[in-house]
C-alpha cells in the first residue's frame, strides 16, 4: 500500500494491542517495527540508577513501586516516557537521514515527543491506540500472559485516558481498539 509517511509512531497504553496492530500494518506498508521495549532494556542497562533513577525505579524498587497509589503509578509511566524520548528521537532523525522507513511502537511514545516531531517532520504519523473498556485490558493482559492482572489493567487505563487528555486538539490520531477486525482498516483510512 502507498504511504505518505516514512516513520509512524504507534503509541498507547499497555494491553490494547500495538504489538499486533504494528505487526498487521507493517505487512500492509512493507515495513520493520522497532520496539520501544529494546530502548527499554538498552537504557536500563547502560545507565546508572543515580543518574537516571526513573529508569530503574520498577526494576530495583518493585515491591515499593507496586505498593503506590495509582496516580504516583502514573506519574511514574509518564517520566519514563518524557526520559525516553530523546533516545526515541535519535533514533527516527537517525531513520529519516539513512531514509529507512519504520514503524516504532511502544507504551512509552510520549504525546509531547510525537507533537515535536511531527511538527518538524511531514515525513512522521503518529497514532494513539485507545481503549476504554477495563474489562477489554484484563482480558487482553490474560490472553497474552494467561492470568488476571487487575491492578496493572487499572494502570493502563489511567495511562490511556492521560494519553488521551494530551493528544486533543492535535494531529496525533487516537484509534480505538474496536472494532478489532476492522482497526487496519481504520487506521490506513487515516493516514
Amino acid at each position: 500500500m502507498k504511504r505518505n509517511f516514512d516513520i509512524l509512531l504507534i503509541g498507547g497504553a499497555s494491553g490494547v494491542g500495538k504489538s499486533c496492530i504494528s505487526d498487521q500494518l507493517a505487512k500492509v506498508f512493507d515495513l520493520n517495527v522497532v520496539l520501544v521495549d529494546d530502548f527499554q532494556c538498552i537504557v536500563e542497562h547502560f545507565t546508572r540508577e543515580e543518574d537516571y533513577p526513573t529508569f530503574h525505579y520498577w526494576k530495583n524498587h518493585f515491591e515499593e513501586a507496586i505498593k503506590q497509589p495509582l496516580e504516583k503509578k502514573l506519574e511514574i509511566m509518564i517520566d519514563y516516557a518524557n526520559a525516553l524520548s530523546k533516545a526515541m528521537e535519535l533514533v527516527v532523525s537517525n531513520h529519516l537521514e539513512e531514509n529507512r522507513p519504520m514503524i516504532l511502537e511502544g507504551d512509552f511514545i510520549a504525546p509531547e515527543l510525537c507533537k515535536k516531531l511531527m511538527n518538524e517532520s511531514n515525513r512522521i504519523k503518529c497514532i494513539i491506540i485507545t481503549e476504554d473498556d477495563p474489562n477489554q485490558i484484563i482480558q487482553n493482559y490474560f490472553d497474552r500472559e494467561a492470568r488476571v492482572q487487575t491492578d496493572r489493567s487499572a494502570l493502563s487505563l489511567q495511562y490511556n485516558n492521560w494519553l488521551k487528555e494530551q493528544i486533543k486538539d492535535t494531529q496525533i490520531i487516537a484509534v480505538p481498539a474496536r472494532p478489532w477486525d476492522t482497526l487496519v482498516d481504520r487506521i490506513c483510512s487515516l493516514l
